[in-house]
């Protein structure tokens, strides 16, 4: 396989069972893919994102464990760091922590945390994983000490590039047109230039898949239940890509855009669905990466506006 693609767990589908988990990502580990992940949400039927990524990483042995991506400021900041330096040590030089604030206010009302300060509290808890790095103690220490790791910031606003410059290695991008992943991508390498920082930033896309080619199916319905309360505006969501040409059309999309990686996200928890992705992705053509290149006419005067919160 030349086209870098990966797959989330199904982690995140409604009726999703532990022992669904354990084979989704053994085989997923069997096929082609380069990654394998999970989304992260507090109000929502989803396992635990965490505790799924240590449960996989006994599991496989050769696949990335990404998130795509973790709200740590739902998270006090000594247990984000713990957790994530734990995984460090379970799936050694396997791990990709792909992070953002989370626009979903309900997640935080549920956790009983200020909305509005989110940002501040998602750059504490990058200072605390910091200085897991280099453990010279074995007092008063909240460790292991932090193995490899590759760090994503989701976002490209002011406060997303700031992350990015001090603590990430490149952009994870949930759910979005290839046309607006561009934007993302090209202020990401832009800010990544500008710094002089050596180089390129990893650039990773997502976008919801289903073998099936009907609009109004079981996974158009769990696609809607997920955004019910947050997500992505309608007027950049990617929505799914159907079919082995739907399939086929985003991984070129993405590329074209300067994707180094294009995850699928499951709205089935069948393994079949799985299988069938692994299909796809083993007997397509190469799709060459590409420069990010933005069309600028597409938010400009009364269109959406493409401004981004991420605190």
């Amino acid at each position: 396989m030349v086209n870098p693609v990966g797959v989330l767990l199904p982690n995140g589908v409604p009726g999703c069972r532990g022992e669904t988990i354990v084979t989704w990502a053994r085989v997923a580990d069997d096929g082609p893919f380069t990654s394998l992940g999970t989304a992260d949400r507090y109000v929502y039927v989803n396992h635990e994102p965490m505790m799924t990524m240590a449960a996989v990483a006994a599991t496989t042995a050769r696949i990335r464990l990404l998130t795509a991506a973790l709200i740590p400021a739902l998270r006090p900041a000594p247990l984000f760091a713990k957790q994530v330096a734990t995984l460090t040590q379970l799936a050694p030089g396997r791990v990709t922590l792909g992070i953002a604030v989370g626009n979903r206010r309900n997640d935080y009302d549920e956790a009983a945390l200020d909305f509005t300060t989110r940002g501040r509290v998602l750059d504490e808890n990058l200072a605390y994983l910091d200085r897991l790095r280099d453990l010279r103690s074995e007092e008063n220490v909240v460790g292991p000490q932090l193995g490899s790791i590759e760090i994503l910031i989701g976002g490209a606003s002011r406060a997303a590039t700031r992350r990015l410059l001090s603590h990430g290695d490149g952009l994870v991008s949930g759910g979005l047109k290839p046309e607006v992943f561009a934007f993302e991508a090209f202020a990401t390498v832009e800010a990544w230039k500008a710094a002089g920082k050596p180089g390129r930033p990893r650039l990773v896309a997502s976008t919801w898949y289903a073998s099936s080619t009907d609009p109004d199916d079981l996974a158009a319905a769990r696609l809607a239940s997920y955004l019910k309360n947050g997500g992505p505006p309608p007027h950049v969501i990617s929505g799914i890509a159907r079919g082995s040409e739907g399939v086929e059309q985003a991984v070129a999309a993405f590329r074209a855009q300067g994707a180094d990686e294009v995850v699928f996200f499951p709205l089935l928890d069948d393994v079949a669905e799985l299988e069938w992705l692994a299909d796809q992705v083993a007997a397509m053509p190469d799709h060459a990466r590409g420069v990010p290149a933005p069309d600028f006419t597409l938010f400009v005067g009364d269109g959406p506006s493409m401004t981004g919160n991420h605190g």
